[in-house]
């Protein structure tokens, strides 16, 4: 018989392999912008908190494609309709028209859930601000799982990086300047 035998345990309880996910899931997104945006962790780590990561970041892009469309129809853009929500003079929610307060509905509701898996709105506040703009027209696959070939020295465990997959659509270079005729 095949009972309890779907995921791995890692050798700890459900709510210390909860509490891994997470904290594995803030390190990665603490490291985006920067110069390297990795961690190294082990292998049956690395893969094991992947799928957790990658739905944290999918619930990040949705919301800031709902936040999109609400600044779309809105008629500004997605910074412009933050500041209007939490500046000095600030816009009540009743103000906005259905179409924008649906959208604005929907956005919260994604970082809700997002802050409800991650429970750090440090965290909720970088993969929402940072990530999903770099990441919106990507389908998925937004990590990777780079074996390394070394080794933990005490248990011999295999090491991995966990990493952000680069932007597959790259910000179109400047045009060169065209020599005038004379």
């Amino acid at each position: 018989m095949r009972h309890l035998k779907a995921g791995k345990r890692l050798s700890r309880r459900k709510e210390e392999r909860i509490a891994l996910a997470r904290n594995l899931t803030g390190s990665l997104c603490e490291q985006f912008g920067g110069e390297r945006e990795f961690i190294y962790t082990t292998r049956t780590k690395a893969k094991w908190v992947r799928p957790f990561a990658e739905r944290c970041i999918t619930l990040s892009v949705k919301g800031y494609r709902e936040l999109k469309k609400a600044a779309d129809a809105q008629g500004v853009t997605v910074d412009e309709l933050r500041a209007m929500q939490t500046g000095k003079e600030r816009t009540k929610f009743k103000q906005f028209n259905e179409k924008v307060r649906e959208h604005l509905t929907l956005s919260i509701h994604y970082r809700r859930e997002l802050a409800k898996k991650l429970r750090n709105p440090v965290w909720v506040s970088l993969l929402f601000e940072q990530i999903a703009p770099r990441y919106q027209e990507r389908p998925g696959g937004y990590l990777r799982v780079l074996h390394t070939g070394l080794c933990n020295k005490g248990d011999a465990a295999p090491r991995s990086i966990l990493g952000f997959v680069e932007d597959s659509n790259p910000a179109p270079a400047a045009p060169a300047p065209a020599a005038a005729e004379a």
